[in-house]
């Protein structure tokens, strides 16, 4: 069902984007072919979204944008070199008017031919499995029409040889990039084949006659449809991979934990420290399903920042470590969302290093986790020496923060660190021992193991 919905989607998409340039074309191109090298980077001859430009003698259509070469060619030699990145497809659309297309999809191993027509399902006419597209690196690929024979070639192997015993008439021809992936085109060259040459050829028809239209509704066509297809492509056209949502929502909660590991033990806030970083793991996974759903819709983008700002942490953030700490945590979800795990796991790494050093360079630091607070009335009242001399013997860590002292009462403050419960309480019986008088309070940190 959903592959059916995914196809009928794409059929739309590539009627509009047929529709919008067949509109914006006042002369068909005829029986002559073309060569672009992209030298020029005002492509003429071109129709194309406002995204889609020419960088360094390359053609580069992002997510969800297209490029259409308007024509009416019949039978003829298609040659190009590809190179994508990014999840997702690239379309060539061929033989493209308003009534209907042929689709070669290239996705993930995958190379696919369809026919597709308004009002009616596609037709896949071949499929072939192939390790070609699977690659970063420039391919080459060769469309070779005669009549109803469709012969498509990658790297100079032959995968597709179909026959389409209804085929379409002339038409131009169509670039898309859906998905998250980006396309790159070089050397594209479209070369008829005479009439004679080809058996069987089907008499080319008269192309579609370009209505006439004042430059003001010409360009605000092209304008709506160029807007129309930024909205409604990108979310509906991606395929949804559930291994790699999966994938990343698995890294979001180790990640989430390797950082709320590293800031209960080598943090040096004075608060909860356990407490506020069982945060970072709901945070972190938050963060990637929102940029996993939003990443390719422009809409939804806008959407999430008009909600944002009315959205406010409402918990006080007491130290400058603790809002450093969130804020890392959501880079951490933001890289996992937008599918960067390498760069996302290769920061972890770093922070964490510069974190362990930095705690090896301040070893001397009482690292606490409890707030020891004393105080002893009357004439037997404990002495600052006896104190630290009972709390001393069952902690790791002790740093004096506060003393007062009156002829009638003295009162202390510590920072302590202890590494088990037992510790605590041998220390709680010393100090009770020193003085009947005496007052312990302790005041949780992040937590005792």
């Amino acid at each position: 069902m959903k592959r059916k919905l995914a196809l009928w989607i794409r059929i739309l998409l590539i009627g509009l984007s047929i529709t919008a340039f067949m509109v914006g074309t006042a002369v068909a191109q005829g029986d002559q072919g073309f060569t672009e090298t992209f030298d020029d980077t005002q492509l003429q001859g071109w129709e194309h979204a406002p995204e889609v430009v020419v960088t360094e003698g390359v053609l580069r259509i992002g997510p969800a944008q297209f490029a259409a070469r308007p024509g009416a060619w019949q039978d003829y030699t298609l040659s190009l070199k590809l190179r994508y990145t990014g999840e997702g497809e690239s379309n060539i659309n061929y033989r493209a008017t308003d009534q209907g297309s042929y689709l070669l999809i290239l996705g993930q191993g995958t190379v696919t031919l369809l026919k597709a027509a308004p009002q009616s399902e596609a037709k896949e006419l071949g499929r072939a499995e192939t390790g070609a597209v699977n690659t970063s690196d420039w391919i080459s690929v060769q469309i070779v029409l005669a009549g109803g024979t469709h012969t498509i070639s990658i790297n100079g192997e032959t995968l597709i040889n179909a026959t389409d015993s209804d085929p379409l008439g002339p038409g131009g021809v169509v670039f898309l990039s859906l998905g998250q992936r980006t396309t790159e085109l070089d050397d594209v060259s479209l070369q008829p084949a005479s009439a004679e040459a080809v058996p069987g050829a089907v008499e080319p028809a008269a192309p579609l006659a370009a209505p006439t239209v004042t430059p003001t509704a010409q360009t605000t066509a092209a304008g709506s449809w160029q807007d129309f297809l930024r909205s409604l492509s990108a979310p509906q056209g991606s395929t949804f991979q559930a291994d790699v949502f999966v994938i990343n929502l698995l890294l979001a909660v180790f990640t989430s934990f390797i950082l709320s590991r590293v800031y209960i033990y080598w943090g040096g806030s004075l608060s909860n420290r356990r407490k506020f970083a069982a945060s970072f793991m709901l945070v972190t996974i938050t963060t990637t399903f929102i940029i996993l759903v939003v990443r390719s819709s422009v809409a939804l983008s806008l959407g999430l920042v008009g909600a944002l700002s009315i959205i406010r942490f409402r918990a006080a953030i007491k130290e400058p470590e603790e809002l450093a700490y969130l804020f890392f945590a959501i880079s951490l979800g933001i890289g996992l969302g937008d599918n960067q795990r390498v760069v996302t796991l290769i920061s972890l790494a770093v922070v964490v290093i510069i974190i362990g050093l930095a705690r090896l360079l301040r070893q001397t630091q009482a690292d606490v986790n409890l707030h020891l607070s004393v105080s002893s009335h009357g004439s037997e009242k404990a002495t600052l020496e006896q104190v630290m001399d009972a709390v001393g013997r069952h902690t790791e860590k002790l740093r004096l923060l506060r003393y007062d002292e009156t002829p009638e009462a003295l009162e202390m403050s510590f920072v302590v660190e202890f590494r088990h419960i037992s510790n605590l309480n041998q220390a709680r019986e010393a100090l009770k021992a020193l003085s009947p008088t005496l007052q312990v309070s302790f005041l949780d940190n992040k937590g005792i193991w």
